[in-house]
């Protein structure tokens, strides 16, 4: 609830001071924050080359001026979103970001406060990159095995997700593939600050890999429009080909893309700390009747201890449904991340086939990959039920899982990947209002392989 959150976010910000402060003497400069819908310093700002430890975000309180409060606390504004209620400030010379943060906590106006940081996808993270095997096109895209194994063929005489708006905020997309090109109704780039979020290389290398998230979202966008053909697609770029962004603009993404009617949010990417900035929307949406989906992270399990695993922030969001990976056989993938109660259920993410830029198709395996086909499955549903929220949507999905077998158990309890497999046909299953002579679709569906 917003007072719970409210409450235990000064907790979070205060200590949150406290690393800041112990690691100010040591932290390295991280490169260039990128461009977003404002820049206010320009080429002459003394502080545009420094990494993101040097800036404070915040979420204003509706009303709040961010000139006025910069200006009050001795700051500039960096960037912030179309409304300005998430701004990065940084701290004038001489004032320590770490002391501009303790300051805004303390105001009224502040809802929020924290430095700002890189999220990115999992798979860019744990170098996890897409391949070709050299079978890709339109017929191994579409009858791929996870489509027989979730019964989408027997969903889709259900719903196909029309009139269904969703957004994809993630590296952006190609704008121009045969899967995608007539099904995107609109979107924005935070990288480039431009109405145009199609897929960029940089040519950069980061972490010794060039353009290594280059592809990323025209993948899961094109899972979510296998799975719900007819949806309106949203793109928002908001990590550049390296996989990364800062939270203002996946903050920002998230709030655009509700202001724009999304009924599904699809985020496929993460970061191992909570971020109050981006808690704070995703709290906005669900209010407004948005569903999160989001990937669990790639982790796998803790080398320390076989029972616990390390789980991305926002699939741990409790205003998000995480996603776990699994194989077509419902056996548990070896890198997925497990073990949260919030854990919603796991979807295939092992050798998934879908759209990547150029026209072409490619495999890719992740936590990323699994998300988008609960993404996908929660659009068809709110084609069936437009006004139903997350909870409603949540004992849907979950009470028609599927049990994922082989679930390996380490010391006194089993590894925790959520109620079970996604089971599409069988979630849309009570909303099938069969025609003339047309077969029911039925309410169990067995995993099989298409021949």
């Amino acid at each position: 609830m917003r007072t719970s959150f409210r409450a235990a976010n000064h907790i979070r910000v205060l200590a949150s001071i406290v690393l800041v402060l112990l690691a100010s003497s040591c932290s390295r400069s991280l490169p260039t924050a990128p461009v977003h819908e404002r820049e206010r310093g320009g080429a002459n700002d003394p502080f545009a080359v420094v990494g993101l430890e040097n800036q404070v975000v915040v979420t204003l309180a509706p009303g709040a001026d961010a000139d006025q409060i910069a200006a009050q606390y001795g700051a500039t504004v960096v960037k912030g979103d179309e409304n300005e209620r998430c701004v990065a400030f940084r701290p004038l010379s001489g004032l320590a970001p770490a002391t501009l943060m303790s300051q805004l906590v303390a105001d009224g106006r502040i809802v929020t406060a924290e430095p700002n940081g890189w999220i990115a996808p999992a798979e860019t993270r744990q170098q996890s990159f897409a391949f070709d095997d050299g079978f890709g096109n339109d017929h191994t895209y579409l009858e791929q095995d996870a489509t027989g194994v979730l019964g989408l063929a027997q969903a889709q005489l259900v719903a196909t997700g029309k009139g269904v708006k969703v957004a994809i905020i993630d590296t952006g997309a190609d704008m121009h593939h045969p899967v995608l090109r007539d099904h995107i109704v609109g979107g924005w780039d935070f990288v480039g600050n431009d109405p145009d979020p199609s897929e960029q290389r940089n040519n950069l290398t980061y972490n010794s890999v060039v353009d290594g998230a280059y592809g990323h979202g025209t993948h899961v966008a094109g899972i979510v429009r296998l799975v719900a053909p007819d949806a309106q697609l949203l793109i928002v770029r908001a990590l550049n080909s390296d996989g990364r962004g800062d939270l203002v603009s996946v903050a920002s993404g998230v709030r655009w893309a509700v202001a724009h009617g999304a009924k599904v949010i699809n985020l496929s990417l993460g970061t191992q700390a909570e971020k109050d900035a981006l808690q704070d929307v995703l709290e906005e949406a669900e209010l407004q009747g948005v569903i999160v989906v989001a990937a669990l992270g790639n982790w796998g399990a803790d080398p320390n201890d076989a029972t616990k695993s390390t789980v991305d922030f926002p699939g741990s969001s409790s205003h998000a449904f995480g996603i776990s990976a699994a194989d077509v056989d419902t056996i548990p993938a070896a890198f997925s991340s497990f073990n949260r109660s919030d854990a919603l259920l796991a979807a295939p993410g092992i050798g998934i086939r879908s759209a990547f830029p150029g026209g072409g198709y490619k495999l890719w395996s992740g936590t990323s990959m699994a998300a988008p086909w609960v993404t996908g499955t929660a659009a068809l549903l709110a084609e069936k039920h437009p006004d139903w929220n997350m909870d409603m949507m949540k004992v849907r999905l979950q009470g028609t899982a599927t049990p994922i077998v082989k679930v390996p158990v380490i010391g006194p309890q089993p590894r925790d990947y959520g109620a079970g497999m996604l089971n599409i046909a069988k979630a849309l299953a009570p909303d099938f209002v069969p025609a003339a002579n047309q077969v029911p679709v039925p309410e169990e569906i067995v995993p099989h392989r298409p021949r």
